[in-house]
């Protein structure tokens, strides 16, 4: 899952209900960069940091917890592969015995 820390920002300064113009002075930008972070896929850690700070929001456990969910995805899915081929296993197996069936 690829995250849009932008995206996330802007929905967490909505919430926060601070003014455009406050917010951009305690992260020591202008407003039209406050806008801009709102569009971006990426950002500056340090910037992130003290816009969580600001915020009173931590967005670093969102890399957090995407890395556990991409984690889960991957050993769902090594589960999954197995499992495929434990049943392609048990079908030929059910073959072999009908074939043992039909000859007797």
């Amino acid at each position: 899952m690829e995250i849009h820390i932008g995206k996330k920002i802007k929905s967490v300064f909505y919430e926060s209900r601070l003014s455009a113009t406050e917010f951009a002075l305690q992260i020591n930008k202008s407003r039209t960069v406050v806008y801009d972070i709102f569009r971006r896929s990426t950002i500056d850690t340090g910037l992130l940091l003290q816009i969580g700070k600001v915020l009173d929001y931590d967005f670093f456990m969102l890399y957090v917890e995407s890395k556990k969910s991409k984690g889960e995805v991957e050993k769902y899915l090594a589960k999954i592969a197995e499992l495929e081929k434990e049943n392609k296993l048990l079908e030929r197996l059910n073959t072999l015995l009908e074939e043992k069936r039909k000859k007797k």
